[in-house]
């Protein structure tokens, strides 16, 4: 029965976060099942990978709270991940984009640190744009020219222009902003030697 499903749940979320839930977060982790209609298999995946996310940004021992849970769940939500099929896919394609954030990095000359949630933000968005890391080095190094350090929003207007411009890999962007050479007009009753 669905009452034991989320009995089931609720008890593997408290094993995971290692606390006993209280009855207002027992309440928000109803309104994920219930409300957004997502199967506990989901929600689980969710807690852990929320989990995960608080770890790795603040050290072992953070644990999420119900809020973000919640907010990442609305978001998966309208994502359309409602099955573990989904969840697994997303999850692998939110760990590639991860991985690839170190040469994003190092590509903006910020060494080996981890992004804060707003960097990530602009990196990660840069990548679903389709830019490699060589050409956001490109978009760093004409932000360092007009502007002396590092101004991420400049930097994204950079890359905004270039993706409506269709325009994504270095060699993309060094075509086209290649002076187009046009050979000078003839000159009428000019007579060579």
């Amino acid at each position: 029965s669905q009452e034991t499903e989320f009995a089931g749940l609720t008890a593997e979320v408290e094993r995971r976060l290692g606390k006993k839930l209280t009855t207002p977060e027992i309440g928000t982790l109803l309104g994920l099942y219930d409300y957004l209609g997502l199967p506990a298999d989901v929600i689980y995946l969710l807690v852990c990978h929320c989990a995960e996310r608080v770890a790795r940004r603040y050290g072992p021992g953070r644990r999420p709270g119900m809020k973000q849970i919640e907010r990442e769940g609305y978001a998966w939500a309208r994502m359309g991940i409602d099955s573990q099929r989904a969840a697994v896919e997303y999850l692998k394609k939110y760990a590639e984009r991860q991985g690839m954030l170190p040469q994003y990095m190092r590509a903006l000359q910020l060494g080996d640190r981890l992004p804060s949630a707003s960097e990530e933000k602009y990196l990660i968005s840069w990548q679903e744009m389709g830019f490699s890391p060589d050409a956001v080095a490109l978009a760093y190094d004409k932000t360092m020219l007009k502007c002396h350090e590092l101004k991420w929003p400049y930097c994204n207007g950079i890359l905004k222009r270039w993706h409506e411009a269709g325009v994504h890999t270095l060699a993309e962007v060094e075509e086209r902003d290649k002076p187009s050479f046009t050979r000078p007009p003839e000159r009428k009753g000019s007579s060579d030697g």
